[in-house]
């Protein structure tokens, strides 16, 4: 296997056992305001900050003042935030079907780029799960993960999705959308939560060669995503 792509955090990238696996899902899910668009943000830009393309695709509705915020912060001394924004292709999706057509699409770009993003997977299968029960919704999703996992496979890429939680009444125990479904073709699976402090906390979930259980603690600055130590990954040259 090649190298990993780099979430653009060192504490997140050795949780994952390097960074984001290529030829793999990473599925990042966690509460509101737990850090998955950052984190997600982080790595695309990541990615075009080494010189490469990264295609995401925003559901939620991307804050370009926070897009251009971590540009700045990763760019190297011989970039600027126009050079890694041009290397970022943007696909918006305003509904289910457009969120659809953007990840069948994902195929048009799939030998030019390293890294898929879907933030996120299931916004909208909250607003369709009343209609159907959720399952013919939920099984869309998945076939769009698997969808993704094949051009990940074929082209030696990585796929990071990010999910959102909801409250098992039984347990009283909050986990991630989609259940066994999704988690299934997941290599990874990182659960974000807001820690001590404004701190996050990064709970390794699944991992195809590391054991689950292990967590990571940062932060969430103007500039991106530090460590607890407060020491931000080099800038790219």
């Amino acid at each position: 296997m090649s190298d990993h792509v780099s979430t653009g955090c060192d504490p997140l990238d050795e949780l994952l056992g390097g960074g984001l696996e290529r030829g793999a899902v990473t599925q990042v899910y966690g509460p509101p305001a737990a850090g998955k668009t950052n984190l997600a943000l982080s790595a695309a830009l990541d990615v075009a900050a080494g010189g490469d393309a990264a295609l995401y695709i925003d559901t939620e509705g991307l804050s370009p003042d926070r897009m251009e915020q971590i540009a700045r912060g990763r760019a190297g001394p011989n970039q600027t935030v126009d050079d890694l924004a041009g290397r970022l292709i943007v696909s918006e999706a305003f509904d289910y079907d457009e969120q659809t057509e953007a990840v069948q699409d994902t195929a048009e770009f799939a030998a030019e780029i390293e890294l898929v993003v879907l933030d996120s997977a299931t916004g909208f299968y909250r607003l369709r799960r009343d209609d159907d029960d959720g399952g013919e919704t939920l099984r869309d999703v998945a076939r769009q993960i698997t969808h993704l996992l094949s051009l990940a496979r074929k082209h030696d890429l990585a796929v990071l999705f990010t999910n959102q939680v909801f409250t098992d009444p039984d347990s009283d125990r909050s986990t991630a959308l989609g259940g066994h479904t999704l988690n299934h073709w997941s290599g990874a699976i990182l659960r974000l939560d807001r820690f001590r402090g404004g701190n996050r906390r990064a709970t390794l979930e699944k991992h195809r060669a590391k054991p689950a259980g292990d967590t990571v603690q940062f932060s969430i600055t103007d500039d991106g995503l530090v460590g607890d130590d407060g020491q931000q990954p080099p800038r790219r040259d």
